[in-house]
């Protein structure tokens, strides 16, 4: 097949839906597809960038800097995706991006198909924008009608979609590569490199510091923690808005080490003793699952993408949104309960082991070609 995506987040962007459209990417393409990608210019560095790349123009997103929001050239990607000829277009984001994928599609009669991965709900509130959850409820619910299909990350979301009134929605769950997040990836030196010593325990989170992510909440929790476990730190792996809060704070031992990526990801992870996702937002959870990959004990927060695969007192610890002491009580418990600790981590890990991104990407396969097939149908 030949499958274009469009998405505002898209490598080098490290993110969860960036992370799952590279790897599909990647994954499509080793399957012998042909595979367009529409997003925008991130900065490289010294990096070359994906081969399978149209990028536009974008800037800073205000309440995300390390998001680019397109400006779109719509001739320049109209001519580019007619000469690429898909079968079927993938809507993966919904703003400026995701709309000039839309009208080009449309433009040359492609089939479309669209996935949603963020709880724009949750993240209106927690920005103080909950005034414009209805009129963007319109706009969404007309943007995801265009499309044959819509897939959500999860059966929770999936509800949610539906109660919202989002009509013809399907599954595209995620996996996790089990030999890229592993517990063999755990280093002495990368702890050396904190000043930690071997008595130490590390109580990380991964991900994007910010405001939805419930940061807040853990370190009200860290707040408590902290007095009573001196060999414990608190380390922040991942970039965002928050990070001037964190420094202003100047709680004891806690660490901010920025972006990781590879080998030094996977070792951030795996050099870790407990995994903490403090947010009620996610409508999937990869970092929470790559933890469990990487032989962490999780304790996470019982809302949203989680309660898809964790199991409270099997795989993590489960705590109730918002409850700063529930938080603090479970990594105390984590750190003083070794065998629960090994105990949970070794759940985890088999709970990743069981989901392999190979079935996922098959099925994702199976919705293109149902889409296109129908469209196919449909002109004649």
């Amino acid at each position: 097949m030949r499958i274009a995506i469009f998405s505002e987040v898209y490598w080098p962007m490290v993110s969860g839906v960036s992370t799952t459209l590279t790897q599909t990417a990647t994954a499509l393409t080793d399957r012998g597809h042909a595979v367009r990608v529409y997003s925008p210019e991130y900065p490289l560095g010294e990096m070359t960038d994906r081969p399978e790349v149209h990028r536009s123009p974008g800037g800073a997103f205000f309440l995300a800097p390390e998001v680019q929001w397109a400006a779109p050239d719509q001739a320049a990607i109209n001519s580019d995706l007619r000469r690429f000829d898909p079968d079927v277009v993938h809507l993966a984001t919904e703003w400026s991006m995701g709309y000039a994928g839309l009208r080009a599609a449309q433009a040359l009669g492609a089939p479309i198909i669209a996935s949603a991965h963020t709880d724009y709900e949750q993240y209106a509130a927690r920005y103080r924008m909950a005034w414009a959850t209805q009129v963007g409820w319109v706009y969404l619910r007309w943007f995801y009608r265009q499309a044959a299909l819509v897939l959500a990350p999860s059966a929770g979301y999936r509800g949610h979609l539906e109660s919202r009134g989002v009509p013809h929605t399907g599954l595209w769950t995620r996996g996790v590569d089990t030999a890229r997040f592993s517990p063999a990836f755990r280093s002495d030196r990368y702890r050396a490199d904190l000043g930690l010593g071997a008595d130490d325990r590390i109580v990380s989170y991964v991900g994007r510091i910010a405001p939805e992510k419930g940061i807040d909440a853990l370190l009200d929790a860290w707040e408590t923690v902290h007095p009573r476990r001196p060999e414990a730190h608190l380390v922040f792996t991942g970039t965002g808005l928050m990070e001037e809060a964190i420094r202003r704070r100047n709680l004891p031992r806690v660490h901010l080490t920025g972006m990781k990526r590879g080998d030094d990801l996977a070792a951030a992870y795996a050099s870790a003793d407990i995994f903490v996702m403090p947010s009620t937002t996610e409508t999937f959870g990869n970092v929470t699952l790559e933890a469990m990959a990487s032989g962490l004990a999780v304790l996470a927060v019982a809302a949203g993408g989680i309660l898809n695969f964790g199991r409270a007192n099997d795989n993590c610890l489960l705590s109730d949104p918002g409850q700063a002491d529930q938080l603090a009580a479970g990594i105390d418990r984590l750190l003083t309960d070794d065998e629960l600790r090994r105990r949970l981590a070794s759940g985890g890990r088999t709970t990743a082991l069981a989901r392999r991104w190979g079935p996922i990407f098959d099925g994702l396969v199976d919705n293109y070609l149902s889409v296109a097939s129908a469209e196919v149908a449909e002109a004649a």
